[in-house]
């Protein structure tokens, strides 16, 4: 059994924001993920404000602890997305323990703008529960490329109907 090598799942509890986007109302924050060029979105919390609660839960294939991936949390608005602040993690303060549970800090203009409550569950390749969550990241990636074609197809169907608006 490869102790390095795994399959992680990531849950994004809750956060503690302190950078606020908003000059009136509640923010609506969500998360992104950028992990080995594929981007992970988490749902919108719809006037969380500055303490948001997600629930999302994401698979990731741990190739080496060494690995970092970018969270990012965001506010949604009408038409644009503002930045709430950011941070690296490395895969490997998620893998102690085979599982953390924890606070991580993002920034905003080298400023601390709040925490995110991460839980994370590591299974080593070939252990107990690696197939089980083998089977949730299929399922994930299967999901991901889904709306990805989703999105290309009212992409196309925009652009088309701005072609038929400009004649």
């Amino acid at each position: 059994m490869d102790l390095n090598k795994g399959l992680l799942t990531l849950t994004l509890v809750e956060g503690k924001l302190s950078h606020d986007t908003e000059v009136m109302g509640k923010m609506s924050p969500y998360i992104t993920i950028v992990y080995k060029k594929h981007k992970l979105k988490s749902k919108i919390h719809n006037y969380g404000g500055k303490t948001p609660k997600w629930g999302d839960e994401f698979v990731l294939d741990v190739e080496s602890p060494a690995d970092e991936f970018i969270l990012r949390v965001w506010d949604q608005d009408l038409t644009t997305s503002d930045a709430v602040g950011f941070t690296k993690i490395k895969l490997s303060s998620l893998m102690i323990n085979c599982g953390v549970e924890d606070w991580f800090t993002i920034m905003y203009d080298n400023k601390p703008a709040g925490e995110v409550k991460l839980k994370s569950v590591f299974e080593p390749e070939g252990g107990n529960a690696y197939d089980q969550m083998q089977a949730k990241l299929a399922e994930q990636t299967s999901r991901l490329q889904q709306e990805a074609e989703e999105a290309k197809q009212a992409a196309a169907a925009m652009a088309q109907q701005q072609q038929v608006l400009s004649a």
